[in-house]
């Protein structure tokens, strides 16, 4: 299947684009010119299928863009992540990192990440590898720190990562850039991209190519037992992507090929594997999108989506006998309605079906629960979403039925207003959200029932004079039933718990002068309710498991030339509890990640730029921790790093 899908949807796309129309224009924001105005009112569509300005949209929105993730010196996306109030990350098995959310542990189906519009999360678990997505090739993210559930469904019960990468217009040309980094004891790797955009009279074609050779750290990883082992020599990491973007009047399409591979010796609870053990993370997808203009009014998208992944696959027959692969389908009718300039609606369907297979080679024991290699699910949903503008602000009122055939109809409802007016807006978003269990947790339970999930915002932020804004917002989370992972006797179980949730604030506040730009940001929270003993923090602790209470962030650009910038960015964790032996808990030392990076731009008549960065300039000693009992000691984070990039546009 994987051999013969690029090939032929290539073909298809000839055929498809023979008679191509010209292209629409690229909406690409440049950072570095914009005023503090323009960037308060960046477009974003992740929070609506309607277009709205951040301070606008219903929803708590950060949006990302490219020239500040080149200028803070982001290695991936979890250094870019990272400085986003609200998100933090923890660790879960077998070396893996997820996301943590206002507080909860975020990884398994609880938020959802999109690369130019393919769902990253795999079907299995839900699961996403931040690790994978390279920051060379993104135009911008935007996130969505709440539920997306009313417009993306059962994988977005916590918040949205929606990645847009660079298109043809954006990259100009040909692009290539590389770099290398070295820890305190190893090399930390070495990664490139190859990047060429081009637009033709009728279409416009991107293409890109990662490859990159990186090791996660170089310090030693002891479990709740006393066995360790270094690193440095079980922890790499071996990237490889290939996201070719085919756009026309005709048909959109979008290609990708993400081969991602992980090694790592510790295992899903407190043991040791014997060698360090390779695992797979291979996934494909491919997508094809027509508008079509049905009058003045009226739009209609029809679109297909599919993905073949395998995740978390294992080539020992001894420790890791796994060799899974999922297919995901997904059909779409998206219609966008605009009667007027105050009234705005979309509504569609969306039937999509999952499917996991078993390799012949797989033991009897590991069949599923049916008796069987392989299982398939359906799901069908319809959705709605009406704006409408008055004086007093704009209603926004959206909602979405999920019916999985494997568990009862999930339905999510949004209500928003917000307020803009010239220098002050204010948001008020009252959201209903679920997680849908993956294909291996209902394997695991087959009676397991989504996770529900209810949250309430507020948002104000103020202008003060033309260079400087504030904004806060505080959020009540609460979930009901919530889907745990736990392990038992060396058995990995599921099952739906109690309630779990957290009430919190977090404040932005955003600087952009002529010399460049500073932001800051500060991010609370409290543990509200108790009922899952899993992510108990300890007695007399008010937070969760893993996640700083207190977190800090800085992140700023100051142009000493027209072409040369200092960019210093820092994360400040205060009050982070979790496991540090078998069943017991303390509070962890507070922690700095101090970042500084350099930046020398336009050299060679402006083809050439060159950066140079520092990581962790005090050697913290950060190190993830489980944000669940699961037996698993922290995992130790990657020393001080130095890192040189250097990029050529051709």
């Amino acid at each position: 299947m994987k051999q013969i899908l690029l090939p032929a949807l290539l073909i298809l796309f000839s055929v498809l684009t023979a008679s191509a129309a010209p292209a629409g224009e690229l909406d690409f924001f440049d950072f570095e010119r914009a005023s503090l105005d323009d960037i308060l009112n960046i477009k974003t569509a992740v929070a609506s299928r309607l277009d709205f300005s951040a301070r606008q949209a219903p929803g708590i929105v950060t949006v990302i863009t490219r020239e500040e993730m080149i200028n803070s010196g982001a290695r991936n996306l979890m250094d870019v992540l990272r400085l986003v109030p609200g998100l933090d990350f923890g660790v879960d098995v077998e070396s893996g990192l997820g996301l943590g959310v206002r507080g909860n542990w975020a990884i398994e189906g609880k938020i959802l990440v999109m690369v130019d519009g393919q769902r990253y999360n795999e079907s299995f678990f839900g699961t996403a590898q931040l690790e994978r997505i390279s920051p060379e090739q993104i135009e911008r993210i935007e996130i969505i720190r709440g539920p997306g559930s009313a417009l993306y469904g059962g994988f977005a019960e916590l918040g949205v990562i929606k990645i847009t990468t660079r298109s043809a217009k954006a990259i100009g040309g040909t692009e290539a850039a590389l770099s290398y980094g070295y820890m305190a004891k190893t090399s930390a790797g070495l990664s490139g991209n190859l990047a060429f955009g081009r637009t033709f009279e009728s279409s416009e074609l991107s293409v890109q190519v990662y490859h990159a050779d990186l090791n996660r750290s170089d310090r030693r990883y002891t479990d709740f037992n006393g066995g360790s082992y270094s690193m440095k020599d079980a922890s790499g990491i071996h990237s490889r992507s290939l996201n070719l973007g085919l756009k026309s009047a005709q048909v959109n399409l979008r290609l990708i090929a993400d081969l991602h591979r992980t090694t790592q010796r510790d295992h899903y609870d407190d043991s040791i594997l014997p060698r360090p053990l390779d695992r797979n993370f291979d996934a494909y997808f491919a997508e094809a999108s027509r508008e079509f203009s049905l009058g003045e009014t009226l739009t209609v998208t029809p679109s297909f989506n599919y993905s073949y992944q395998e995740p978390y696959n294992g080539f020992d027959a001894v420790e890791y006998p796994r060799d899974k692969s999922s297919h995901f389908s997904k059909g779409t009718l998206l219609a966008a309605y605009t009667p007027s300039g105050q009234l705005k609606f979309s509504a569609g369907a969306e039937v999509s079906a999952d499917k996991a297979i078993l390799a012949d080679t797989t033991p009897a024991a590991w069949y599923f629960k049916n008796g069987t290699k392989s299982v398939h699910y359906r799901n069908t949903a319809v959705f709605l979403e009406g704006v409408a503008e008055y004086p007093f602000g704009m209603l926004s009122a959206g909602a979405r039925s999920d019916k999985h055939e494997k568990f009862s109809r999930a339905f999510s409802p949004r209500l928003a207003w917000t307020k803009v007016f010239e220098r002050l807006h204010l948001k008020a978003i009252y959201s209903k959200a679920f997680r849908a269990p993956g294909i291996d947790n209902l394997d695991a339970n087959p009676d397991l029932n989504p996770e529900k999930t209810t949250v309430v915002e507020f948002e104000t932020g103020y202008k003060f004079g033309e260079d400087f804004f504030l904004s806060a917002n505080v959020y009540d989370i609460q979930i009901d039933e919530p889907i745990v992972f736990y392990v038992e006797n060396s058995v990995q179980k599921y099952g739906n718990y109690g309630r779990t949730g957290t009430r919190g604030g977090e404040l932005t506040a955003r600087l952009k002068k002529d010399w460049g730009y500073s932001d800051f940001t500060y991010s609370y929270y409290t543990a509200t309710e108790s009922g899952v003993d899993f992510y108990d923090a300890g007695a007399g602790s008010d937070s969760l498991l893993a996640f700083a209470p207190h977190k800090l962030t800085l992140n700023a650009s100051v142009k000493l030339s027209p072409d040369f910038s200092v960019n210093p960015s820092a994360v400040y964790y205060a009050g982070r509890r979790g496991y540090y032996s078998a069943g017991l808990t303390r509070r962890f030392n507070d922690m700095l990640l101090a970042n500084l990076n350099f930046s020398l731009r336009n050299l060679l008549s402006g083809r050439m730029d060159l950066g140079l960065g520092v990581y962790d300039i005090f050697n913290s000693g950060y190190s993830y921790i489980q944000p669940y009992d699961g037996g698993h000691s922290p995992l130790p984070g990657p020393s001080r790093e130095v890192r040189a990039r250097v990029s050529y546009r051709f």
